[in-house]
């Protein structure tokens, strides 16, 4: 009987992990012949407009052409990053019989290399995702009791967005190492979620061969998430006092084990600091327990340590430009950059920060002081230190000013206009941090104890809700969204990814948006109401159009499609068409990029 029961059980677990592959290549399709089409279309207007090597091409294209050689030994010195795209593109070519070892190889062929990244991305994506917004937050496989359910079409949709990220975009069509780099950071991310450790330390040695900042995403970063994934969540009342002050968190940690992680949606600052403290205690107490489940990441470091020695350093070419150094100003600049780009998802926090509830519209609504800004004395030290950053520590590098062909350029001779104009800036820079990391935490669901089904159902929600929300608002069915742990290990490997860097690029912010995207919940109803809901038939047309655009629909989504659409139009269209000469390279174009 016993056999017969297990060998069910694993003709179903098969069985649901077929459906799942099949569900994934179903819902992915139209994601991956969107990003598909519109890559090839960006890769075609280039090679029309663009055939000869541009920028850092030069480079890049020289050393595959070595590489293609077989003079493997051979290094172009303005070259810093490993040589990961020229064995890509040395496969890629090999295989499909288009070069032998020959003294020359066509620019568009080394360009397609990315291409082949392009059709790879939405597939990782959709995994990774659908990962995360099946579990309680985003790396506990086990706590399912409360997931962030996203539609199918809501799922899809996030995952072309994602592709059309237009930092990223804009690299198919160019030969450069960021779109490889980001698929192998997904990669190991992705085996990381399945605990397929083996592949993981492949995949994570495999991202070094792209950029060597990468070593803080598969080590650091997903090392960190195995630590809070390792230990046990400690509970209000339970592990803690209801009420728990620092020195309560402390001794609990200490003595359970366990980690003070609550919801971002509940925490206010104090809450990231008694995490952090937290973490340490419990991390010294359960070092034995956890040691075991970090032989993978302690691996990848070994095998990056030994590179650096090897090396004598970190970048490989072109070291005098490439100096490590502490730059502290580049955890301000990212973000005004995520709120540029991610501002349809991000305004609805703005409106809520700065208008009374009364006058947002009910969707929008978060029902929550939880979601307004910051209390003076908590904002007024984080601006301080701000401005001590930019006082002490703003770093200028030689390229940013001296190259006025990419989009950077023109942002710090603004800043540089006036001496005051970088001090002005900072409550810029502390609105868009907050609404940055207050947006892992979700929009909570909004709604009325009279939009429920049961009144059984209306009684609890108003007896579990009423001493945390102010009636008559809207109140929160459910609060969800990410915990402290997820913020707190994303800003640490964005910081050390980021502050040894002197030089200011949108493309070394692809990677820690990435994955502060992929952690977006969905703000919509979930559960069987939201079920229900999607179930209802319509009838007329507009009825259809409202239930498309907005109500079973994330609309923040179609927001996002349109802006990254245009910013990717207005970027490829200058890039292609407003080239410009330089006054002592006279007959050479040269055009504005990332």
């Amino acid at each position: 009987m016993s056999e017969g029961i297990c060998e069910m059980a694993e003709g179903l677990r098969k069985g649901c992990r077929m459906e799942s592959l099949l569900l994934m290549a179903e819902s992915t399709y139209t994601a991956w012949a969107v990003v598909i089409g519109l890559s090839v279309f960006w890769h075609y207007r280039i090679e029309n407009e663009v055939s000869k090597p541009y920028l850092d091409e030069f480079f890049h294209i020289q050393q595959a052409e070595l590489y293609l050689q077989g003079r493997f030994t051979e290094w172009h010195p303005k070259i810093t990053t490993p040589p990961g795209l020229y064995l890509v593109s040395l496969l890629y070519l090999g295989f499909l019989s288009v070069t032998r070892i020959i003294n020359y190889v066509h620019v568009a062929d080394l360009r397609r290399t990315n291409l082949w990244a392009a059709g790879l991305i939405p597939f990782h994506i959709w995994f990774v995702v659908n990962k995360i917004v099946t579990s309680y937050d985003g790396f506990r496989a086990d706590d399912r009791a409360l997931p962030l359910m996203w539609s199918l079409a809501e799922l899809n949709h996030a995952v072309l967005n994602i592709c059309l990220f237009p930092p990223l975009f804009f690299f198919y069509g160019l030969y450069y190492t960021d779109v490889w780099s980001a698929l192998s950071v997904l990669t190991t991310i992705q085996f990381y979620q399945r605990k397929w450790r083996k592949l993981l330390v492949a995949a994570g040695i495999a991202s070094l061969f792209f950029r060597q900042t990468n070593i803080f995403w598969v080590a650091i970063y997903l090392g960190a998430s195995e630590v809070i994934r390792k230990l046990k969540r400690g509970r209000s009342g339970v592990e803690y006092p209801s009420v728990a002050t620092v020195m309560d968190v402390v001794a609990g940690s200490w003595q359970h084990s366990c980690v003070y992680d609550p919801l971002i949606s509940q925490a206010s600052f104090e809450d990231y600091l008694k995490f952090a403290l937290s973490l340490v205690a419990a991390s010294v107490t359960g070092l034995f327990r956890i040691l075991p489940y970090l032989k993978s990441y302690l691996a990848i470091l070994t095998a990056f340590g030994f590179f650096v020695l090897w090396n004598e350093g970190v970048v490989l070419g072109d070291k005098e430009n490439h100096i490590a150094s502490i730059h502290l100003a580049q955890m301000l600049y990212i973000w005004p950059y995520f709120m540029f780009f991610s501002f349809p998802l991000l305004y609805s926090y703005i409106l809520n920060a700065f208008i009374p509830q009364k006058y947002i519209p009910s969707p929008l609504r978060t029902g929550s002081t939880r979601h307004r800004l910051p209390r003076l004395i908590v904002a007024a030290p984080i601006m301080g230190v701000m401005l001590l950053i930019i006082r002490f520590n703003t770093v200028i590098h030689p390229f940013t000013l001296a190259d006025n062909r990419h989009y950077t350029f023109y942002v710090f001779r603004l800043l540089l206009r006036h001496p005051s104009i970088k001090y002005l800036v900072v409550p810029i820079y502390f609105i868009c941090a907050w609404a940055t990391i207050t947006a892992l935490g979700g929009l909570p669901n909004v709604q009325t104890p009279a939009q429920t089904t049961k009144p059984q159902q209306r009684t609890q929600i108003r007896r579990g809700l009423q001493h945390r929300l102010p009636p008559p608002a809207y109140w929160s069915v459910v609060d969800r969204g990410h915990h402290v742990s997820t913020a707190v290990i994303w800003l640490v490997a964005t910081a050390l990814s980021l502050i040894t860097a002197p030089l200011v690029e949108p493309r070394y912010l692809i990677v820690p948006w990435l994955i502060w995207r992929l952690h977006m919940p969905s703000p919509w109803p979930t559960g069987e109401e939201a079920s229900a809901k999607r179930r209802k038939k319509i009838r007329s047309f507009r009825a259809r159009c409202k239930a498309i655009f907005y109500q079973r629909h994330d609309h923040r989504l179609w927001l996002e499609t349109i802006w990254f659409l245009f910013v990717n139009w207005a970027v490829g269209y200058v890039f292609l068409y407003w080239g410009f000469e330089w006054p002592q390279e006279k007959g050479k174009v040269q055009r504005f990029m990332w």
